[in-house]
């Protein structure tokens, strides 16, 4: 083992906003952390929308309001075409006690709260690769390099904060358990005109027979829509990706009108949106947070809330455990992840079996046969350790 170049009581594997939130939480208990973010923080990503709910979470975390507010969209609400009700369900967010949820302009989001989260005192290492990491001597020895200069990093604990992959927890013999094959198709636009005045502030959900269509209004003229299909429904080759993707969207009713007036269409891009979670969310001196612990389908509406609070429970969690020594801290935790799991699938079974219109679809008689009362999915049809 080399000699370490730098030290720190904690170490978080990935800087979006689970992983940033880890290090608040950390930082609220007096501890030094590192955050070792890949990017810098300038690369598109994707998931933009908070609902009412999780704003509150910003005052909880000590985020000034104008990080949110500032450079992002205000939203009035979710207006949905799904199921036989008739003709749209409309959630207004006016009647909510912060009367607005966000849309996000994503990286630009990542980045600001990252500023914040080094004003308070974190290290955020960008731009930096992870070669190897090896347990020696109750340490943990992280071997990186950033900009090609090759560094040694040591940590007593590590927060896994990396994302779908849950790259670190799975080289710990964690494995990723995947409940679909769902992904989204995903193209932003930008407009030169405004759109129509009643429905620039919304988001807009709408099923088809062979998945469902995602639409949201974004600050600056920007706009992201997202169709969510299975890898097998939906030919996802790169010759004929753009095709298809007309093909569904002539399908719907209301998407493609909100769409037309984004003329400047970027090329689609393929990313999971599938349900998984790991089969073990923490070992020795190690756990998982936000998506590398738990992956939650874009119909919640929660992934970056979801990756906030997350991050914010596991940082207090490793705080108490360095500081007391106290494992019940890890095992409440790990137990808080099993009960949000559980509640999700129930959630999200309650959701898709409110859409009935296609029961000959592979994509949603997959979606009616979970079990809703158990919460668990149907392990002969749908479930499967993710490759």
């Amino acid at each position: 083992m080399g000699k370490a170049d730098y030290h720190y009581p904690v170490v978080v594997i990935g800087g979006g906003p689970c992983g940033l939130a880890a290090a608040l939480g950390i930082l609220n208990q007096e501890l030094g952390v590192a955050v070792i973010e890949k990017t810098d923080y300038n690369q598109k990503r994707i998931g933009e929308h908070l609902p009412p709910s999780a704003l509150g979470i910003f005052a909880e975390l000590g985020i000034p309001d104008h990080l949110v507010e500032r450079n992002h969209l205000p939203c009035a609400g979710v207006m949905s075409w799904w199921g036989r009700q008739a003709p749209v369900h409309t959630v207004d967010y006016y009647f909510h006690p912060m009367q607005h949820g966000i849309n996000l302009s994503r990286p630009r989001f990542d980045r600001d709260l990252a500023d914040f989260v080094r004003q308070r005192g974190a290290t955020i290492h960008e731009q930096t690769t992870i070669h190897s990491i090896q347990r020696h001597g109750g340490l943990w020895h992280i071997a990186l390099s950033t900009n090609g200069h090759q560094r040694i990093m040591t940590t007593p604990f590590v927060i896994d904060a990396s994302g779908k992959s849950a790259s670190f927890a799975r080289t710990q013999g964690s494995r990723i358990l995947a409940g679909d094959s769902q992904v989204a198709i995903i193209r932003y636009g930008s407009t030169d005109q405004a759109p129509a005045q009643d429905h620039k502030n919304h988001i807009v959900i709408e099923s088809c027979p062979t998945g469902w269509w995602y639409f949201a209004p974004l600050a600056a003229g920007q706009a992201v829509a997202m169709f969510m299909t299975d890898a097998d429904v939906t030919p996802l080759h790169k010759s004929t990706l753009l095709t298809h993707w007309n093909i569904a969207l002539q399908s719907t009713n209301h998407i493609a009108d909100r769409l037309q007036p984004y003329v400047h269409l970027q090329k689609p891009v393929v990313c999971l949106s599938r349900s998984q979670r790991l089969d073990c969310f923490q070992g020795e001196n190690w756990l998982a947070a936000g998506d590398a612990a738990m992956t939650f389908d874009p119909l919640s509406s929660h992934g970056i809330s979801k990756g906030l609070r997350h991050g914010w429970m596991a940082g207090k969690a490793v705080a108490t455990f360095i500081q007391q020594g106290d494992r019940r801290a890890l095992e409440r935790f790990d137990r808080d992840l099993e009960y949000i799991f559980s509640e999700y699938l129930k959630t999200r079974t309650g959701y898709y079996a409110t859409e009935q219109r296609w029961p000959e679809s592979r994509f949603w008689s997959r979606r009616h046969a979970i079990d809703s009362l158990s919460g668990q999915f149907d392990i002969d049809s749908t479930f499967r350790q993710a490759v």
